[in-house]
């Protein structure tokens, strides 16, 4: 398949429709596209899959086998097909911060930085929770929808915060990153202990989540988590149930 046949693919996958141009439309567009149809999950390592950083590896799983990924997958795909249509784009590293404050290993997120007029966090990894991308240089809440975002920065680390309307205040999503830009090479011993350690949260079970127009789905540990506005509800789901509900809610088929 040629690279203009496989960004097409890319494309359909993940739902986005319009001419594609290295501008703010597009890559507002595409972001919100990939948020709302392709889902964040961590199935293969319960199945003792190796989860790789390889383009083509990540490419067929998420595009041709239409599966989801992690932050190392679904961002680094994500960047190489914004790079494809002509954005400067810049790969970094970071880290997760607890509500608590404690943070992950270094390099255990990726975060893609694109360079239009202003400079852009374009961000599909996050447990898929960033609607669009968000102005690096912005200090004032950027809101999407129903959605809020906080960009802070420290001088050498910036800081980017989501509050979900169906979480509480003191439940807020929380990343920390630098301005280096990453080779893909540098994440691979990030990616081994992600999938391997028993101190990584992604060892600890199933999990499989996808935005919806006024929430998320989320299956995980057996429970399928509906949230809508400031609710959520709670659906048990038995092993039996587990594969019907991630094709008929999550479009995997395992």
């Amino acid at each position: 398949m040629t690279v203009g046949r496989e960004l097409d693919a890319y494309l359909e996958r993940i739902g986005y429709t319009k001419p594609v141009r290295p501008d703010l439309e597009t890559l507002r567009g595409m972001h919100r596209a990939h948020y709302f149809n392709v889902p964040f999950e961590n199935l293969d390592i319960r199945r003792r899959v190796p989860i790789v950083l390889d383009r083509a590896a990540n490419y067929e799983k998420i595009v041709g086998r239409r599966r989801g990924g992690w932050c190392l997958e679904l961002t680094g795909l994500f960047g190489w097909a914004l790079a494809e249509i002509g954005f400067r784009v810049d790969m970094l590293g970071g880290r997760v911060m607890s509500p608590e404050g404690k943070l992950g290993p270094p390099s255990t997120h990726l975060v893609a930085l694109v360079q239009l007029d202003e400079r852009w966090i374009a961000d599909v990894g996050f447990g898929g929770r960033n609607i669009e991308p968000l102005r690096l240089d912005e200090r004032e809440p950027q809101v999407f929808d129903d959605r809020s975002y906080v960009v802070a920065n420290d001088a050498d680390h910036y800081f980017v915060t989501g509050q979900d309307p169906w979480l509480s205040p003191q439940a807020p999503k929380t990343y920390l990153f630098t301005l280096e830009p990453r080779e893909r090479h540098e994440f691979a011993p990030s990616c081994q202990w992600l999938q391997t350690s028993p101190q990584s949260t992604f060892t600890r079970g199933d999990v499989a989540t996808l935005a919806l127009p006024r929430g998320r789905v989320t299956l995980t540990a057996g429970r399928l988590l509906l949230a809508e506005g400031d609710t959520m509800q709670t659906v048990e789901v038995s092993e039996g149930e587990r594969s019907r509900v991630l094709a008929e809610r999550f479009g995997i088929v395992l």
